[in-house]
């Protein structure tokens, strides 16, 4: 099988894929750094998988946190701050602080401007990664 296009096909191989693991993992065939053809099949079957979530399913991506809000984040831990206090530090509603961390809402001029003065952030980092 070369590509999966209905929900039906990606339903029976996710269920082939926890089956092989089941089996693997018995049979201690599914350590770290192991070659056969459990490994093998569960990598292909995936592959299929991810191909199919990819182009029919709405996942969303993991995020991966920007060096700017590591550098918040970085900011508000070496000062023993929470993030309600950091919301209430910038000046901003704390749901909207939390969005931001989380990657889920862009950092307006209003907020960049109060990272950099307040918080001592790069004016460059801050436009690289706003």
């Amino acid at each position: 099988m070369n590509k999966l296009t209905t929900r039906k096909e990606y339903d029976e191989i996710k269920a082939k894929v926890e089956a092989l693991i089941a089996e693997a993992t018995d049979k201690g065939m599914l350590e770290p750094e192991m070659d056969n053809e459990y490994t093998r099949q569960i990598s292909d079957l995936s592959k299929l998988m991810a191909q199919y979530e990819d182009e029919y399913m709405d996942i969303l991506p993991l995020r991966e946190k920007t060096p700017l809000i590591r550098s918040i984040e970085d900011y508000f831990y070496a000062h023993n701050m929470k993030q309600k206090e950091g919301a209430q530090y910038l000046g901003i509603n704390e749901s909207v602080f939390s969005q931001i961390l989380s990657g889920k809402r862009r950092i307006t001029m209003p907020i960049a401007k109060r990272l950099h003065s307040k918080l001592g952030i790069n004016a460059d980092m801050i436009l690289k990664y706003a």
